[in-house]
């Protein structure tokens, strides 16, 4: 058997390196990848990854090869994620210029020279409003876009007047929570509220499962809350793409709980925060939103409160003033009364005085003529004559008495009916004065069912709204 011709390994990589730079030592190349497998070395500042050509509608690679950038490449990614906002990572899509290098050892790789951030910007923005799109053209029955605006299930929920049992999806132990719990525990108004958390990854590749299992958590627990708040801390763009998903931006406009978002990024707005009810900037900014929600309902109460306090003393006044205004007028009326019949019986007391004085002295003289002329006649008919006069004095001085006594009687009458006709012993006696419309009535066809009106008592004033209506005969109180 004849000798085999073989070469070294190196010799055969030497050969391909220097076949390969021939082809391309003086070439450079704009390509677009995916990264993966990204690894930094801070200490010398270099980047490895590989970078991934997949399928637009599935993962499958259709293409790899091993990346590196050295000090000249790295500045150009630092640059890049001072423009973009996004941090040179696993899974997005880059621009970027390489060039091709093998090497004996270390196999064939490309180089990265420059980044271009606008593509990458771009991507990510159309990636966002492809899933937008997505989005309203799968879901349109919890789901529009109106003037602009897309307008959810979720959002059409209106928040619980006090928010205070709170459904809390967040990162155990992350800043975004901790900042949340000190600012709504430690609240100025001292308000207190029931707190469950439900805690779950907010980055990476399993962070999107994750909230909307958390989601279905909240649901599956049967309990009543006023608002979910989903937060997270600060971070890079890539950290947020989470919040710009299909899945879980569908789980959130159709959740039957109002949504608060603080996803503690200044500079954007997540798909997320679109759908939810209300979003809020910061961890913090969410927890003070509820607060000031409290707040504005505390401030409403204490306000009507207000109201109700000036309305009743100003209805109070009011009346205070029409029952004084009747009650002098019933003074005055009385005091006329008695002035009057006072003189009246004065009148008549004169009168009777001078009748009598008449009277007396007509008879004295007739007595004196029949005594002149009756000198002859015995004394007993002289004594018969004055017993006469002395039966008709005393009758007449009971008479006079007697009339006097009945004047006093006609005159406590009056009185009494006066103060019987008095509002204050009317309503003592147990009726009410009806007051509609700021009026007193007494025929109740302008009353209907639902109107308000004011019952005054001896010593109470109620309000009042008629709840039903019915006529009567009006005889259950004849006597």
């Amino acid at each position: 058997m004849p000798e085999i011709e073989y070469i070294k390994l190196s010799e055969l990589n030497k050969k391909i390196e220097q076949v390969i730079n021939s082809a391309f030592s003086d070439k450079t190349f704009w390509i677009v990848a995916e990264v993966s497998g990204h690894k930094y070395y801070s200490n010398n500042d270099w980047h490895y990854f590989t970078l991934v050509e997949k399928v637009e509608t599935s993962n499958v690679e259709v293409a790899k090869i091993k990346g590196k950038s050295w000090k000249p490449g790295s500045a150009r990614i630092k640059e890049f994620e001072r423009v973009s906002g996004q941090k040179f990572t696993n899974a997005i899509q880059v621009l970027i210029k390489v060039k091709v290098e093998f090497h004996p050892v270390y196999e064939l790789s490309l180089t990265l020279l420059d980044i271009d951030a606008s593509f990458t910007i771009g991507n990510i923005e159309k990636q966002r409003l492809a899933t937008l799109e997505k989005l309203v053209k799968e879901n349109p029955e919890f789901i529009t876009l109106v003037d602009g605006e897309y307008i959810t299930a979720n959002k059409k929920i209106e928040h619980a007047i006090v928010i205070q049992k709170i459904a809390l999806i967040a990162s155990v132990n992350s800043m975004g929570y901790t900042d949340f719990l000190n600012t709504i525990r430690t609240n100025r108004f001292h308000y207190s509220f029931a707190i469950d958390n439900y805690f779950s990854v907010v980055q990476g590749v399993e962070a999107e499962r994750e909230l909307v299992k958390a989601l279905v958590q909240v649901y599956n627990s049967g309990k009543k809350y006023d608002a979910v708040v989903i937060i997270r801390g600060g971070g890079n763009k890539t950290d947020f793409l989470v919040f710009d998903t299909y899945s879980l931006s569908r789980a959130i406009a159709k959740f039957p709980i109002p949504i608060i978002t603080g996803l503690g990024h200044h500079e954007d707005v997540s798909i997320v925060d679109l759908m939810a009810h209300s979003h809020t900037k910061t961890p913090t900014q969410a927890a003070e939103f509820i607060v000031s929600h409290n707040k504005a309902f505390e401030d409403a109460v204490i306000q009507a409160q207000q109201s109700v306090i000036i309305k009743s003393q100003q209805i109070f006044s009011k009346h205070f003033q029409s029952l004084s205004a009747i009650n002098s007028t019933v003074v005055n009326k009385a005091r006329n009364l008695v002035a009057a019949f006072k003189e009246g019986l004065t009148s008549f007391n004169n009168a009777v005085v001078n009748a009598t004085k008449t009277i007396l002295f007509d008879n004295k003289s007739g007595l004196v003529k029949i005594a002149n002329q009756l000198i002859a006649k015995p004394k007993i008919i002289t004594s018969n004559k004055m017993n006469d006069l002395k039966n008709l004095s005393a009758n007449l001085e009971m008479n006079n008495r007697k009339y006097f006594i009945n004047q006093g009687g006609y005159l406590r009458h009056y009185e009494s009916v006066v103060r019987l006709m008095s509002p204050v012993n009317i309503l003592k006696k147990g009726f009410a004065i009806v007051y509609f419309q700021g009026k007193i009535v007494s025929n109740a066809e302008k009353i209907s069912e639902g109107s308000d009106i004011e019952v005054r008592l001896s010593n109470t004033q109620l309000s009042a709204k008629v709840k039903s209506k019915k006529q009567n005969d009006g005889t259950e109180f004849n006597l």
